[in-house]
């Protein structure tokens, strides 16, 4: 089956020319939102080496006065929600409310940062050992220029929150947003702007895959990529010439697993949001439900009911909006084609709400072949698969079936049972008679293992992401001389000897060994 470009993000092995204007359209409509000049590949580089003269003093602040000048996010962000959620709807076709979202999650990470950041800062201590005479601790230090490319399918918060992670961890940030919603990504440099952080501390760059490849190749300390597992190696290797460091995130095939004993009714509304959210654009969406067979029956006719009640289309108030980009609708219809084909059954959606538009309605599949690609291979559209299962533990085993492991979810009335089979699920999070909703909590850490990318992001984790440990060691002494420094003497010998039995042994008894090899010599 052939995949058509990488599913959300910004392919830098894209075969032609890079444009020299980026045209934006809706995806509701197909009108335009504007034309930009794409930024040449030989200005990227300049850009970069812009924002590193401007971070030097930005790195040179103490955490609590960077703190300090970034609460004026919020205030930007406050002057310009309406324009935000605008530029969102514009741009990916999504509903209102899901714009909304990505502003309130952009939000709730500041403030998590903005609590949390200083704290991370502080200097950690660490034991010396038999060295008791050294203190010994580690800092964190910011490692320069941050590379973003973000994707489309959510524009705004895949952009800002690596973004404003970096910023706090003293770094400065040059953003290359994908060229199906850069609008979005302006918005950055904007509020950046608005909150009065130093001109050239974050940058923008416009354009396809040139641009991206020009980003990473630009002399970046480290590069945050989101989109999928093709253009995520293209990434990697770009970044190998130079050394670059990389975080992937890379898309996922999530699970949801209901078992016999789920409250099936919750279950099946946090599933169908799961799935269709965002027209299922989103890497860690619901791509397939496992149902235990006693209750599959059951569980079907809750989700049938739900997902009956959504209401699709490109209009203001629906809950289902078109898809961004024709490729992924047409990559979508490709799987859901080729399902059918191998004996799958559509029992509701599975076409078009008007065959010129980007509106596939939500899907139901059964009867679907364990080896069809939309079990396995990642749609990113409003399609579920709904599969039955004899036991929890043949559901464990088709979850863990996949090259993906981004995230899942398990509904369950027992929550002992659940986290045991959560930590039994290959993912970077699980959800236990939850969906999704681990993105939104801002102080875990986000990402994936395998094919879905390496990394993480938000939390502490995200943290450490965007900064470098250093150790540092201060002698409390002054001696004159160490131990173990020249001449080497029997004296040096004796002293080593004794130092590694008292750390071989531990406690009185190792301090009486010690002690024993001390006086050897002492006694003759």
């Amino acid at each position: 089956m052939t995949r058509p470009p990488p599913g959300y993000g910004d392919g830098l092995n894209r075969p032609g020319a890079e444009p020299e204007v980026l045209r934006v359209v809706r995806p509701a409509d197909g009108t335009l939102v504007g034309e930009l000049a794409v930024t040449p590949s030989h200005e990227v580089h300049r850009r970069v080496e812009r924002t590193r003269s401007v971070q030097v003093g930005w790195a040179s602040l103490l955490p609590k006065d960077r703190e300090r000048r970034l609460q004026g996010l919020l205030t930007a962000i406050e002057g310009r929600t309406r324009e935000i959620e605008d530029t969102i709807v514009a741009e990916t076709g999504k509903p209102r409310v899901e714009a909304t979202v990505e502003v309130v999650s952009v939000v709730d990470h500041i403030r998590f940062l903005l609590t949390s950041a200083t704290g991370f800062f502080r200097p950690r201590k660490v034991p010396t050992g038999w060295m008791a005479w050294k203190r010994a601790f580690v800092q964190r230090d910011p490692l320069g220029v941050v590379g973003v490319i973000s994707p489309w399918n959510y524009p705004f918060i895949l952009s800002m929150t690596p973004t404003c992670t970096a910023l706090f961890g003293g770094n400065g940030v040059v953003l290359k947003p994908s060229e199906f919603t850069p609008y979005s990504g302006l918005l950055v440099e904007d509020i950046a702007r608005d909150a009065g952080l130093p001109d050239g501390l974050v940058q923008v760059v416009i354009g396809g895959g040139a641009t991206g490849e020009a980003l990473v190749r630009g002399g970046v300390d480290k590069v945050f990529f989101t989109g999928g597992p093709g253009t995520g190696r293209a990434v990697l290797a770009a970044a190998a010439d130079s050394l670059t460091p990389v975080v992937l995130e890379l898309g996922g095939k999530d699970a949801a697993i209901v078992l016999e004993d789920a409250e099936l009714g919750r279950a099946s509304r946090g599933v169908v949001w799961g799935a269709y959210l965002n027209a299922g654009q989103s890497c860690i969406a619901v791509e397939r439900v496992y149902v235990v067979e006693e209750v599959y029956d059951a569980f079907l006719r809750e989700v049938l009911a739900q997902v009956r009640k959504l209401t699709a289309g490109s209009t203001a108030g629906v809950e289902v909006g078109p898809m961004t980009t024709p490729a992924q609708l047409a990559w979508v219809e490709q799987q859901l084609a080729q399902a059918v084909e191998e004996g799958a059954t559509v029992v509701t959606g599975g076409q078009r709400t008007d065959p010129a538009s980007n509106v596939l309605e939500p899907t139901v599949l059964t009867g679907v072949h364990p080896d069809s690609s939309i079990l396995r291979e990642e749609s990113f559209g409003p399609v579920l698969p709904v599969v039955p299962v004899k036991d929890a533990e043949e559901a464990i085993r088709l979850a863990n079936e996949t090259p993906f492991g981004l995230s899942a979810s398990v509904w369950t009335k027992d929550k002992k049972r659940g986290v045991a089979l959560a930590r039994r699920i290959r993912a970077g999070a699980v959800c236990v008679n939850d969906a999704l909703v681990h993105f939104g909590i801002p102080g875990l850490p986000f990402g994936g293992v395998g094919e879905s990318g390496f990394g993480r992001t938000h939390g502490f984790e995200g943290m450490e992401e965007v900064t470098r440990s250093r150790g540092v060691v201060i002698d409390r002494l002054g001696l004159q001389q160490e131990l173990w420094w020249f001449p080497y003497t029997r004296g040096t010998e004796k002293l080593l000897k004794s130092a590694l039995l008292f750390r071989l042994k531990g406690g009185i008894r190792g301090a009486f060994s010690a002690a024993a090899v001390l006086m050897k010599g002492r006694r003759r």
